[in-house]
This record gives C-alpha cells, structure tokens and sequence, in this order.
C-alpha cells in the first residue's frame, strides 16, 4: 500500500468512504425500522397486560359471584327442605281438621279417577257420543276436585294453627322464588363472565402471537445492525489506515520538496557568493539569498 502513488491512495479513500457513507446510511435506516419494530412489539406488549389484568379481574368477579350464588343456592336448599317439610305438616293438619269435621273425603281417590279417565281419552278409540261422555265425566271430576280443595282449603284456615302455618308457608314460597331469581340472574352473570373472559383470552393469544411476531423481525434486524456496525467499524480502520499513509506520504513528499528547494537555493548561493568575491555589487534579492542559505 505505502508503494502506492498519493492519487491512488486518494481515489482508494473515497472509494471506501462512499461505501462508508452507504452503510452509515443502512445502518440509520435499520435503526429506524428497529425502532418501530419495538414500539409495535411494546405497544402489543402493552395490550397483552391490560387484557390480563381484564382477565384477572373478571376471574375475581366471577369466582365472587360463583361464591355468593354457591351460598344463596345452600340458603335455598335448606329453606326448600324446611318448605316441604312444612308443607307435609300442613296437609297432615288440614286432613286433622277436616277429619274431626267430618268433612273429609279420598281426594287422592278422586284424583286418581280423572287421570284413569284423561288416560282412557287419550288410548281409547270412541264415537262422537261416547267421548262426550268421558269429556263430561272429566270436568265433572276436575270441577268436585277443585271445589271440595277450595272448601277444604277454607274450614281449614278458620284454625289458627293451620292459618299461621299457611301464612309461614307462603312466605317462604315467595323467598325461596326471590332467591331462586337471585341465583338464576347471578349464574347467568357469571356465565356472561365466563364468555367475555374466553373471547378476552383468545384476543390476548392473538396479541401475544402477533407481539412475538414482531419481537422475531426485531431480532432480525438486530443481527443485521450488527453486521452494519462490525462493518462499520472495519470501514472506519480501513479510512484512517490511508488518512495516515496519506498524511505520511504528503509529509515525506513535502520534506523531498524542501530538501530540493534548500539544495537549490544553496547552489544559486555559491554562485552568488562567488560573484561577490570576484567583486561583483549585489542586489537586494541577492543578499536575501545569501542570508537564506547561511552565507552572511
């Protein structure tokens, strides 16, 4: 390399410099697209966390509604136990009532003819006559069924034992019906819970896909700015390896240059120096060589 002239160490400078530039250049722009790989990829990430801190607290909600629906559900149960054990000990007290009255009858019996009756229409084959018939002796059971549960139901209520029970009954039937909504409306909260978590999740999987998605071309562009960079500083080297072989060779032209001048002037100062012996008048010009070179 030193055996090369200035002009080609020169021209062999700016060629690496344009390749230098050229890579500054790449090296910018693959920082950029760097840049926006991240805030994509930290944008996603973002996301990702918000729909799981959604999710954790939609799964907080839930598992509190699933424990208050789990406790109203027991209360439920033990109150529908009570409920129909109460309701056994009032149909016990008003067959009590009625049987000291004299007023009680098979009711079971009767309800037992109409669905023998029902079960006749239905399987049996008969004229227009003979149905009417059955139809007739349907109501007409159905219609003593209800009017002696409707009298009974009254003698009954006229004791005040069987009237408090009643009372303690009802109200239990419409609490047991409050709580069962209460449940039912809890359930289906949870249940909405439990769909918007899954869609939640599955839109969570997505973002995190598309995240590491752009996390991989990151990573790629990463490793080639490495490159860019080892490139880089190999180019930098290469220019300040000819900067010096340059500086060397213009200093070393510039000595060769100086030491040839000085040997000049030192000739055309004998010569001068000689005419001034022989006696020869000097010029101005003349002396200021003589003095450059050392003679006066």
């Amino acid at each position: 390399m030193m055996s090369d002239s200035l002009t080609e160490l020169e021209s062999k400078r700016l060629i690496i410099k344009k390749e230098l530039d050229e890579t500054k250049w790449k090296r910018d722009a693959l920082r950029e697209e760097m840049d926006r790989y991240a805030d994509e990829r930290d944008q996603l990430n973002n996301k990702v966390k918000e729909l799981i801190k959604s999710l954790k607290e939609m799964k907080a909600k839930k598992d509190e509604l699933s424990d208050r629906a789990a406790e109203i559900k027991m209360k439920k149960d033990r109150l529908s136990f009570d409920f129909r054990r109460e309701l056994n000990e009032r149909r016990g007290l008003r067959s009590s009532i009625l049987r000291d009255k004299g007023k009680q009858i098979d009711i079971r019996k009767m309800k037992k003819e109409k669905e023998d009756l029902i079960k006749r229409q239905m399987t049996g084959v008969y004229n227009k006559k003979e149905e009417e018939e059955i139809v007739k002796k349907i109501r007409g059971v159905d219609k003593a069924i209800k009017e002696y549960e409707k009298e009974s139901e009254k003698i009954a209520l006229d004791d005040a034992n069987y009237k408090k029970l009643d009372e303690k009954i009802k109200e239990e039937r419409e609490e047991i019906k409050r709580l069962q909504d209460e449940y039912q409306n809890m359930i289906k909260e949870v249940i909405t819970l439990r769909d918007n978590q899954n869609k939640i999740y599955e839109e969570m999987i997505e973002t995190k896909g598309k995240a590491d998605e752009i996390h991989e071309k990151y990573l790629q562009v990463q490793a080639e700015l490495f490159k860019h960079n080892q490139k880089l500083d190999e180019l930098f080297n290469t220019i300040r390896e000819y900067e010096k072989l340059i500086l060397a060779l213009r200093q070393k032209q510039s000595k060769e240059k100086k030491k040839v001048k000085e040997n000049e002037t030192k000739v055309k100062a004998e010569e001068i120096y000689e005419k001034f012996k022989n006696g020869v008048s000097l010029s101005t010009e003349d002396i200021l060589v003589l003095q450059k070179a050392g003679f006066l």
